[in-house]
């Protein structure tokens, strides 16, 4: 038997309760259960957060719903993971996880649901699926050997690229960050606060993050045009997989004003030869959609080793009169 309860606060004792189910099931499935937006958000609080955990008769939680609510336009949209106890997964419980989670949105007023689930082989075979969730979005998950990389060569002519300087840059990343990823639901509309989140986590590196200007007449920086933020993870890093060294291609931006020039590529090398310094693979996501960056990365050696799925159902108000929102819209 489980219990459902729906938390609209994180507390202590509620945050120490998911942390330690998500570092069990990390350990024992060797990866981590949740996306690394929804870590970083847990890890700083969890503003805008509901959950929905599912406890034994003696109190154990065993599962967990992650929702985080991002109200745009007319209707609210709700971003959701699920993760249950590998020794229970076959008891139901991610399905009354997700029932459960319709039935929240549907008494805020209902709306959008978002729902990622990890390391899928075939998309139309998940509970998701089986579920009537129609499938959104397809992040493909690629590796390469970190060396041989290409050598260094000449960037776009009148570009400037050196290392993130801290909170000087921080505009020129936000101004390049919100451009590139103008609607995107993870990347997209970053504000001061969410950079600063991520700074804040224990693998950011300040030299890893190089960051693309117009060089000026006078030699000078101009408008920024892009950036490559890269990350080493380590057997002590959230995802806990058992792999040598291993080098990301964390996010690799470029303004729209920076397209056309050969950015894009000139900025993944210089990422990638920083991460050869001390890994022994890279990898990165990357929608399966975005033809040019697939284009991109497979040309530059990655290949794909799995997918990441987002899933999406429409869900309709249960009242019949005016919406209340769990969370209010921003």
């Amino acid at each position: 038997m489980h219990h459902l309860h729906l938390r609209q606060d994180l507390d202590r004792t509620a945050l120490a309760e998911i942390t330690s189910l998500l570092d069990v099931t990390t350990g024992i499935e060797g990866h981590a259960p949740i996306g690394e937006h929804k870590m970083a958000h847990l890890r700083v609080g969890a503003s805008d957060w509901d959950g929905i955990l599912a406890y034994t008769d003696d109190h154990r939680l065993i599962g967990y719903a992650h929702l985080r609510w991002n109200p745009i336009g007319r209707d609210p949209r709700v971003a959701v993971e699920v993760v249950v106890h590998p020794h229970h997964r076959d008891q139901g419980i991610q399905a009354s996880l997700l029932d459960a989670t319709r039935s929240t949105v549907a008494r805020a007023g209902g709306g959008r649901m978002f729902l990622w689930v990890h390391r899928v082989e075939d998309p139309h075979d998940t509970l998701a699926a089986g579920m009537g969730f129609a499938i959104q979005r397809e992040l493909a998950f690629m590796r390469r050997p970190a060396t041989p990389i290409p050598p260094p060569r000449s960037g776009p002519e009148g570009v400037l690229v050196r290392p993130y300087r801290g909170r000087r840059d921080e505009a020129a990343f936000l101004e390049v960050n919100n451009a590139a990823f103008e609607g995107h639901p993870e990347n997209g509309g970053w504000d001061h606060d969410e950079f600063a989140s991520r700074r804040d986590l224990p693998w950011f590196d300040p030299d890893g993050l190089f960051m693309a200007f117009r060089r000026t007449a006078d030699g000078g920086e101009g408008e920024p045009l892009g950036f490559h933020w890269t990350k080493w993870h380590t057997h002590d890093a959230e995802d806990h997989r058992p792999h040598g060294p291993l080098g990301e291609v964390y996010v690799l931006a470029v303004h729209p004003r920076g397209r056309g020039i050969g950015l894009g590529r000139h900025l993944l090398r210089v990422g990638m030869r920083h991460l050869a310094t001390r890994s022994e693979s890279i990898v990165l996501y990357v929608d399966r959609a975005e033809e040019g960056p697939v284009a991109l990365y497979t040309s530059e050696g990655f290949e794909v080793v799995y997918s990441e799925v987002c899933y999406v159902d429409d869900v309709a108000s249960a009242a019949t009169g005016g919406r209340t929102l769990l969370r209010p819209a921003d």
